[in-house]
């Protein structure tokens, strides 16, 4: 994880000769002859990663391998940086830092790949709006936010319901020769709509078996920090193994801890993988919520480089592929009870965007 991070965290040195290399061309003279370097200015873009992501086997991952394909396609026609702050501190300075630079001539994208930073998005969009050269993208947070940037969702609730059901049809399979009838549904923390959504559709598909057993909620944190506590999701599973069937997670790196405990005690309740295909993490993985989040960014920074603007802010959703629950190898069996309801999976989920 740390070697992750060293790697890619841009340095502040880096940083600053970019912000150099912009200032120098929007101060260039009118007289001065032009060259085909000035002509031609070589793009540049800034990945700013979640806090405390980057090694969480899943999410942040998944976008650093759309970012370093995107990175391996278009290496000769863009300069690009990235950078995995540790604290909101140094991701608000970062921010603040580019956004403050003057016009140039230099296309210039940003790409703000967590919803964590919404805050500071609104808040330093508010000081400085963007100048002409500049394009922002931010992931995961609410394209009817008033801003002049490009922003996309992706709905896990389609995902989600068709996890519920499979979850169901597992609880129904039990019969009455267990007490653990019960779902857990765990989330990192309560402020983010995103990963709300997916607690509903999940419930909304346990819920719609008829099953007389339940769905609960609980919460790993108050804030981001529920994105990076595996261990005390393994410690709490000691308790949850005891009362839940089936744990739904969607917590970011903190996942880690409960396929962890499902590895070291089989018996413990069966799970779900989270943005990737993360079958092979443990026996107890019954499938996964695909979001191909590398897919959409690549996309979104190509659309970028090739035309000089983003796309149109937008959710994707089950019906748009970019989002899917995919069986794991040995839960096949449940394959046609999947198939049975995601037409009613894609319905609903339509409603609730």
């Amino acid at each position: 994880m740390d070697k992750i991070k060293r790697h890619f965290k841009i340095s502040w040195l880096a940083a600053v000769l970019a912000s150099l290399s912009l200032m120098s061309s929007a101060c260039s003279s009118e007289e001065d002859e032009p060259t085909q370097a000035s002509q031609d200015p070589t793009p540049q873009i800034i990945v700013m990663y979640g806090p405390g992501g980057l090694g969480d086997q899943g999410y942040m991952d998944c976008i650093l391998t759309g970012v370093q394909n995107f990175k391996r396609s278009y290496h000769s026609d863009i300069d690009m940086y990235q950078y995995s702050p540790s604290t909101m501190e140094d991701a608000e300075r970062l921010v603040n830092d580019w956004i403050s630079l003057p016009p140039s001539n230099i296309p210039a994208l940003f790409v703000v790949a967590s919803s964590d930073y919404e805050t500071l998005i609104t808040d330093a969009l508010s000081e400085h709006p963007l100048t002409e050269n500049k394009r922002m993208l931010m992931f995961e947070s609410d394209i009817r936010l008033d801003l002049p940037i490009t922003i996309f969702q992706m709905s896990m609730y389609g995902a989600s319901y068709l996890a519920g059901v499979t979850a169901a049809e597992y609880v129904k399979s039990l019969g009455g020769d267990t007490g653990r009838k019960d779902a857990l549904i765990l989330l990192a923390h309560p402020h983010d709509p995103t990963i709300a959504k997916s607690g509903a559709g999940f419930q909304a598909g346990f819920d719609s078996a008829g099953l007389d057993a339940n769905a609960f909620t609980e919460y790993l944190a108050d804030d981001w920090a529920g994105y990076a506590s595996a261990q005390i999701a393994y410690q709490k599973m000691s308790k949850w193994t005891k009362s839940y069937s089936f744990v739904f997670p969607v917590a970011g790196g903190s996942n880690q801890g409960i396929f962890r405990f499902t590895r070291e005690y089989p018996d413990s309740p069966l799970t779900a993988g989270m943005d990737v295909d993360q079958s092979g993490l443990s026996r107890n993985i019954t499938g996964s919520v695909i979001k191909r989040i590398d897919k959409v960014v690549f996309d979104f920074m190509e659309t970028w480089l090739t035309t000089g603007e983003l796309p149109e802010s937008t959710v994707f959703g089950l019906e748009s592929g970019y989002v899917d629950w995919v069986l794991s190898p040995q839960y096949k069996q449940y394959q046609p009870i999947v198939d049975a309801a995601r037409q009613e999976a894609i319905r609903k989920e339509a409603a609730e965007l």
